[in-house]
Protein backbone atom coordinates (compact mmCIF):
# COMPACT_ATOMS: atom_id res chain seq x y z
CA UNK A 1 0.00 0.00 0.00
CA UNK A 2 2.76 2.46 0.92
CA UNK A 3 4.97 3.90 -1.81
CA UNK A 4 8.70 3.88 -0.97
CA UNK A 5 10.52 7.23 -0.59
CA UNK A 6 13.35 7.88 -3.05
CA UNK A 7 15.71 8.54 -0.13
CA UNK A 8 15.67 5.64 2.33
CA UNK A 9 17.50 7.41 5.16
CA UNK A 10 19.02 10.81 5.75
CA UNK A 11 21.22 9.69 8.62
CA UNK A 12 23.85 12.39 8.33
CA UNK A 13 21.22 15.14 8.14
CA UNK A 14 19.38 13.83 11.20
CA UNK A 15 22.60 13.35 13.17
CA UNK A 16 23.58 16.95 12.48
CA UNK A 17 20.20 18.25 13.66
CA UNK A 18 20.42 16.09 16.78
CA UNK A 19 23.48 18.11 17.77
CA UNK A 20 21.75 21.49 17.40
CA UNK A 21 20.00 21.49 20.81
CA UNK A 22 23.30 20.53 22.48
CA UNK A 23 25.12 23.36 20.71
CA UNK A 24 22.46 25.93 21.57
CA UNK A 25 22.45 24.83 25.21
CA UNK A 26 26.24 25.01 25.51
CA UNK A 27 26.44 28.46 23.91
CA UNK A 28 23.67 29.82 26.12
CA UNK A 29 25.39 28.58 29.25
CA UNK A 30 28.65 30.19 28.19
CA UNK A 31 26.88 33.54 27.71
CA UNK A 32 25.11 33.46 31.09
CA UNK A 33 26.25 30.90 33.65
CA UNK A 34 24.01 32.40 36.33
CA UNK A 35 20.83 31.43 34.42
CA UNK A 36 21.78 27.76 34.62
CA UNK A 37 22.28 28.05 38.37
CA UNK A 38 18.76 29.38 38.90
CA UNK A 39 17.02 26.85 36.62
CA UNK A 40 15.42 23.86 38.38
CA UNK A 41 15.21 20.61 36.29
CA UNK A 42 11.80 18.98 36.03
CA UNK A 43 9.98 15.90 34.70
CA UNK A 44 6.76 16.13 32.70
CA UNK A 45 4.06 13.82 31.32
CA UNK A 46 1.51 14.51 28.61
CA UNK A 47 -0.80 13.33 25.86
CA UNK A 48 -1.54 14.62 22.36
CA UNK A 49 -3.77 13.95 19.36
CA UNK A 50 -4.22 15.35 15.86
CA UNK A 51 -3.90 14.58 12.14
CA UNK A 52 -1.41 12.19 10.58
CA UNK A 53 -0.68 12.67 6.86
CA UNK A 54 1.13 9.92 4.91
CA UNK A 55 2.99 11.60 2.05
CA UNK A 56 3.23 9.50 -1.17
CA UNK A 57 1.32 6.72 0.56
CA UNK A 58 -0.21 5.14 -2.55
CA UNK A 59 0.90 3.98 -5.95
CA UNK A 60 -0.08 6.16 -8.88
CA UNK A 61 -2.42 3.47 -10.22
CA UNK A 62 -4.60 3.33 -7.07
CA UNK A 63 -8.35 3.84 -7.50
CA UNK A 64 -8.72 5.70 -4.19
CA UNK A 65 -6.19 6.74 -1.56
CA UNK A 66 -6.91 7.97 1.96
CA UNK A 67 -3.67 9.44 3.31
CA UNK A 68 -5.00 11.15 6.46
CA UNK A 69 -6.02 9.62 9.76
CA UNK A 70 -6.11 10.34 13.49
CA UNK A 71 -2.71 10.20 15.18
CA UNK A 72 -2.30 10.23 18.94
CA UNK A 73 0.17 9.37 21.66
CA UNK A 74 1.57 9.90 25.14
CA UNK A 75 4.90 11.50 25.94
CA UNK A 76 7.27 11.99 28.86
CA UNK A 77 10.32 14.17 29.23
CA UNK A 78 13.04 15.53 31.46
CA UNK A 79 14.21 19.16 31.10
CA UNK A 80 17.74 18.75 32.40
CA UNK A 81 18.96 22.29 31.67
CA UNK A 82 17.23 25.52 30.68
CA UNK A 83 17.91 24.99 26.96
CA UNK A 84 18.20 21.19 26.74
CA UNK A 85 15.96 18.28 27.64
CA UNK A 86 15.10 14.77 26.50
CA UNK A 87 11.74 13.35 25.47
CA UNK A 88 10.25 9.99 24.61
CA UNK A 89 6.80 9.21 23.24
CA UNK A 90 4.62 6.32 22.15
CA UNK A 91 2.80 7.26 18.94
CA UNK A 92 -0.03 5.59 17.05
CA UNK A 93 0.06 7.11 13.56
CA UNK A 94 -3.22 5.61 12.36
CA UNK A 95 -3.76 4.07 8.92
CA UNK A 96 -3.54 4.82 5.23
CA UNK A 97 -6.04 3.00 3.00
CA UNK A 98 -5.92 2.47 -0.77
CA UNK A 99 -7.96 0.55 -3.34
CA UNK A 100 -6.42 -1.05 -6.43
CA UNK A 101 -7.99 -2.76 -9.39
CA UNK A 102 -6.50 -6.27 -9.63
CA UNK A 103 -7.79 -8.67 -12.30
CA UNK A 104 -10.98 -6.65 -12.51
CA UNK A 105 -11.55 -6.77 -8.76
CA UNK A 106 -11.26 -3.75 -6.44
CA UNK A 107 -9.03 -4.79 -3.52
CA UNK A 108 -8.40 -2.73 -0.40
CA UNK A 109 -4.95 -2.49 1.22
CA UNK A 110 -4.39 -0.93 4.67
CA UNK A 111 -1.09 0.21 6.12
CA UNK A 112 -0.60 1.25 9.75
CA UNK A 113 2.28 2.59 11.85
CA UNK A 114 2.98 2.91 15.55
CA UNK A 115 6.13 3.07 17.59
CA UNK A 116 8.48 4.77 20.03
CA UNK A 117 10.06 8.23 19.65
CA UNK A 118 13.38 9.22 21.28
CA UNK A 119 14.53 12.84 20.91
CA UNK A 120 16.50 15.78 22.31
CA UNK A 121 14.50 18.98 22.84
CA UNK A 122 15.45 22.64 23.27
CA UNK A 123 13.16 25.41 24.56
CA UNK A 124 13.27 29.21 24.18
CA UNK A 125 11.13 31.50 26.35
CA UNK A 126 9.21 34.24 24.50
CA UNK A 127 7.42 35.58 27.59
CA UNK A 128 6.43 34.53 31.08
CA UNK A 129 3.94 31.96 29.76
CA UNK A 130 4.95 31.28 26.12
CA UNK A 131 7.79 29.04 24.87
CA UNK A 132 9.02 27.83 21.49
CA UNK A 133 10.59 24.38 21.22
CA UNK A 134 12.40 22.27 18.63
CA UNK A 135 13.46 18.66 18.78
CA UNK A 136 15.31 16.05 16.75
CA UNK A 137 15.68 12.32 17.17
CA UNK A 138 14.60 8.93 15.87
CA UNK A 139 11.33 7.02 15.64
CA UNK A 140 11.32 3.23 16.01
CA UNK A 141 8.35 2.25 13.86
CA UNK A 142 6.40 -1.00 13.78
CA UNK A 143 4.35 -1.21 10.57
CA UNK A 144 1.83 -3.50 8.94
CA UNK A 145 0.44 -3.86 5.41
CA UNK A 146 -2.79 -5.86 5.11
CA UNK A 147 -4.53 -6.94 1.90
CA UNK A 148 -7.28 -9.40 0.98
CA UNK A 149 -4.78 -12.24 0.59
CA UNK A 150 -1.63 -10.89 2.21
CA UNK A 151 -0.16 -9.66 5.47
CA UNK A 152 3.31 -8.21 6.02
CA UNK A 153 4.96 -6.48 8.97
CA UNK A 154 8.34 -4.89 9.55
CA UNK A 155 10.11 -2.47 11.93
CA UNK A 156 13.13 -0.15 11.88
CA UNK A 157 14.39 3.30 12.87
CA UNK A 158 13.59 6.54 10.99
CA UNK A 159 14.90 10.10 11.59
CA UNK A 160 12.43 12.57 13.09
CA UNK A 161 12.26 16.39 13.41
CA UNK A 162 9.71 18.45 15.34
CA UNK A 163 8.85 22.01 16.39
CA UNK A 164 6.04 23.80 18.16
CA UNK A 165 4.86 26.23 20.80
CA UNK A 166 3.81 25.72 24.43
CA UNK A 167 1.59 27.92 26.61
CA UNK A 168 1.57 27.68 30.41
CA UNK A 169 -1.92 27.95 31.91
CA UNK A 170 -0.26 27.61 35.32
CA UNK A 171 3.25 26.73 36.53
CA UNK A 172 2.40 23.02 36.12
CA UNK A 173 -0.20 22.72 33.30
CA UNK A 174 1.03 23.40 29.75
CA UNK A 175 -0.77 23.28 26.39
CA UNK A 176 1.21 22.27 23.28
CA UNK A 177 0.83 22.74 19.51
CA UNK A 178 3.33 20.53 17.66
CA UNK A 179 4.38 19.49 14.15
CA UNK A 180 6.59 16.42 13.48
CA UNK A 181 8.21 15.15 10.29
CA UNK A 182 9.27 11.49 10.11
CA UNK A 183 11.39 10.56 7.10
CA UNK A 184 11.16 7.21 5.30
CA UNK A 185 8.60 5.26 7.31
CA UNK A 186 8.32 1.68 6.06
CA UNK A 187 10.54 -0.68 4.08
CA UNK A 188 10.77 -2.68 0.84
CA UNK A 189 8.58 -5.34 2.45
CA UNK A 190 5.61 -3.22 3.45
CA UNK A 191 6.17 -0.09 1.35
CA UNK A 192 7.21 3.33 2.56
CA UNK A 193 6.07 6.90 3.10
CA UNK A 194 7.09 10.17 4.76
CA UNK A 195 5.00 11.13 7.79
CA UNK A 196 3.61 14.55 8.80
CA UNK A 197 1.99 14.62 12.26
CA UNK A 198 0.27 17.78 13.63
CA UNK A 199 -1.14 17.56 17.17
CA UNK A 200 -2.58 19.45 20.10
CA UNK A 201 -1.55 18.25 23.54
CA UNK A 202 -1.41 18.97 27.24
CA UNK A 203 1.25 18.12 29.80
CA UNK A 204 1.91 18.35 33.52
CA UNK A 205 5.27 19.56 34.83
CA UNK A 206 6.20 18.15 38.24
CA UNK A 207 7.65 20.32 40.99
CA UNK A 208 6.57 23.63 39.42
CA UNK A 209 4.29 25.02 42.15
CA UNK A 210 4.66 28.77 42.82
CA UNK A 211 6.07 28.19 46.30
CA UNK A 212 8.91 26.10 44.89
CA UNK A 213 9.76 28.51 42.11
CA UNK A 214 10.26 31.57 44.30
CA UNK A 215 13.34 32.14 46.47
CA UNK A 216 12.84 32.37 50.24
CA UNK A 217 10.95 35.56 50.97
CA UNK A 218 12.77 37.80 53.42
CA UNK A 219 11.08 40.31 55.65
CA UNK A 220 10.13 43.28 53.49
CA UNK A 221 12.02 46.26 54.89
CA UNK A 222 10.09 49.40 55.63
CA UNK A 223 11.98 52.63 56.19
CA UNK A 224 10.90 55.69 58.13
CA UNK A 225 7.75 54.27 59.67
CA UNK A 226 7.28 57.30 61.93
CA UNK A 227 3.85 57.88 63.42
CA UNK A 228 1.61 60.35 61.59
CA UNK A 229 1.27 63.46 63.78
CA UNK A 230 -1.88 63.81 65.85
CA UNK A 231 -4.67 66.13 64.80
CA UNK A 232 -3.79 69.72 65.60
CA UNK A 233 -4.92 73.16 64.56
CA UNK A 234 -1.32 74.27 64.12
CA UNK A 235 0.73 73.56 60.94
CA UNK A 236 1.67 69.86 60.85
CA UNK A 237 5.12 68.66 59.77
CA UNK A 238 4.64 65.43 57.85
CA UNK A 239 7.79 63.29 57.90
CA UNK A 240 8.81 61.50 54.72
CA UNK A 241 7.54 57.96 54.23
CA UNK A 242 9.50 55.45 52.17
CA UNK A 243 8.46 51.82 51.69
CA UNK A 244 10.21 49.12 49.65
CA UNK A 245 8.33 46.09 48.30
CA UNK A 246 10.32 43.15 46.88
CA UNK A 247 9.18 40.78 44.10
CA UNK A 248 9.80 37.20 43.02
CA UNK A 249 11.76 36.36 39.86
CA UNK A 250 9.96 37.49 36.65
CA UNK A 251 6.87 38.34 38.74
CA UNK A 252 4.77 41.46 39.22
CA UNK A 253 2.69 39.98 42.06
CA UNK A 254 2.91 41.72 45.45
CA UNK A 255 4.63 39.44 47.98
CA UNK A 256 3.96 41.53 51.12
CA UNK A 257 1.17 44.12 50.61
CA UNK A 258 0.99 44.81 54.37
CA UNK A 259 4.19 46.86 54.05
CA UNK A 260 2.16 49.48 52.13
CA UNK A 261 -0.08 50.25 55.14
CA UNK A 262 1.87 53.43 56.19
CA UNK A 263 1.58 54.73 52.61
CA UNK A 264 -2.19 54.11 52.49
CA UNK A 265 -2.70 55.85 55.84
CA UNK A 266 -0.71 58.94 54.77
CA UNK A 267 -2.39 59.28 51.38
CA UNK A 268 -5.95 58.75 52.60
CA UNK A 269 -5.58 61.12 55.60
CA UNK A 270 -3.75 63.82 53.62
CA UNK A 271 -5.30 64.03 50.13
CA UNK A 272 -2.71 66.59 48.95
CA UNK A 273 0.18 64.15 49.56
CA UNK A 274 1.74 62.58 46.45
CA UNK A 275 3.33 59.10 46.29
CA UNK A 276 6.18 58.57 43.80
CA UNK A 277 6.25 54.87 42.80
CA UNK A 278 9.39 53.56 41.09
CA UNK A 279 9.72 49.98 39.75
CA UNK A 280 13.00 48.11 39.16
CA UNK A 281 14.23 44.65 38.07
CA UNK A 282 17.40 42.62 38.29
CA UNK A 283 19.66 42.24 35.23
CA UNK A 284 18.22 38.95 33.97
CA UNK A 285 16.57 39.15 30.53
CA UNK A 286 16.67 41.80 27.83
CA UNK A 287 16.59 45.52 28.65
CA UNK A 288 13.26 45.94 26.85
CA UNK A 289 11.61 43.08 28.71
CA UNK A 290 12.94 44.32 32.07
CA UNK A 291 11.67 47.85 31.37
CA UNK A 292 8.15 46.52 30.78
CA UNK A 293 8.40 44.26 33.87
CA UNK A 294 9.45 47.20 36.08
CA UNK A 295 6.45 49.21 34.84
CA UNK A 296 4.11 46.28 35.61
CA UNK A 297 5.53 46.03 39.14
CA UNK A 298 5.10 49.75 39.79
CA UNK A 299 1.55 49.62 38.37
CA UNK A 300 0.73 46.62 40.59
CA UNK A 301 1.58 48.72 43.66
CA UNK A 302 -0.45 51.66 42.28
CA UNK A 303 -3.47 49.41 41.64
CA UNK A 304 -3.25 48.07 45.19
CA UNK A 305 -3.21 51.61 46.64
CA UNK A 306 -6.18 52.69 44.51
CA UNK A 307 -8.13 49.59 45.57
CA UNK A 308 -7.43 50.58 49.19
CA UNK A 309 -9.06 54.00 48.67
CA UNK A 310 -6.18 56.19 47.48
CA UNK A 311 -7.05 58.71 44.75
CA UNK A 312 -5.42 58.12 41.37
CA UNK A 313 -4.23 61.75 41.17
CA UNK A 314 -2.11 61.17 44.30
CA UNK A 315 0.02 58.56 42.52
CA UNK A 316 2.96 58.91 40.10
CA UNK A 317 4.17 55.67 38.46
CA UNK A 318 7.59 55.14 36.86
CA UNK A 319 9.52 52.10 35.63
CA UNK A 320 13.32 52.07 35.42
CA UNK A 321 14.04 48.47 34.38
CA UNK A 322 17.43 47.20 35.56
CA UNK A 323 18.80 50.70 36.27
CA UNK A 324 20.08 51.82 39.72
CA UNK A 325 20.59 48.42 41.41
CA UNK A 326 20.99 48.59 45.19
CA UNK A 327 23.56 45.78 45.02
CA UNK A 328 25.43 43.74 42.42
CA UNK A 329 23.47 41.24 40.29
CA UNK A 330 26.05 38.51 40.95
CA UNK A 331 24.06 36.12 43.17
CA UNK A 332 20.38 35.12 43.63
CA UNK A 333 20.15 36.80 47.05
CA UNK A 334 21.55 40.06 45.60
CA UNK A 335 19.29 40.02 42.55
CA UNK A 336 16.31 39.50 44.85
CA UNK A 337 17.02 42.87 46.52
CA UNK A 338 17.09 44.56 43.10
CA UNK A 339 13.61 43.24 42.17
CA UNK A 340 11.84 46.04 44.02
CA UNK A 341 9.37 48.90 43.99
CA UNK A 342 10.01 51.99 46.14
CA UNK A 343 7.15 54.22 47.29
CA UNK A 344 8.23 57.65 48.54
CA UNK A 345 6.16 60.50 49.99
CA UNK A 346 8.15 63.69 50.59
CA UNK A 347 8.24 65.45 53.94
CA UNK A 348 5.92 68.46 53.84
CA UNK A 349 4.23 70.97 56.15
CA UNK A 350 0.46 70.74 56.03
CA UNK A 351 -1.96 73.44 57.14
CA UNK A 352 -4.88 71.06 57.04
CA UNK A 353 -6.01 68.40 59.43
CA UNK A 354 -5.98 64.78 58.32
CA UNK A 355 -9.29 63.40 57.07
CA UNK A 356 -11.09 61.18 59.52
Amino acid sequence: MFKLSSIRRVTFFASTLLCLPLGVSYAAQLDDVEVAKEFAPYFYLGAKAGQMHYQNACESWSITCERNDLGFGAFAGYQAWQYLGFETAYLDLGEAVAKYSESGVSNTYTGSMKGLELSAITRFSLSENLELFAKAGSFYWDGENRGPNSYHSDSDWAPMLGAGVEYKFSPSWVARLEYQYIDSLGSELIGGSNGHLTTLGISYRFGQSPTKKQPPVAETPAISTEQIPPITAKPVVLPAVTVISLFGFDSSELSNPDALTPVIERLTQFPTAIANIKGYTDSKGSAGYNQALSERRAQAVADYLIAAGVKAEQIEVHGYGEQSPVTKNDAPEHRYKNRRVTVHIQSTTSEMKPEI
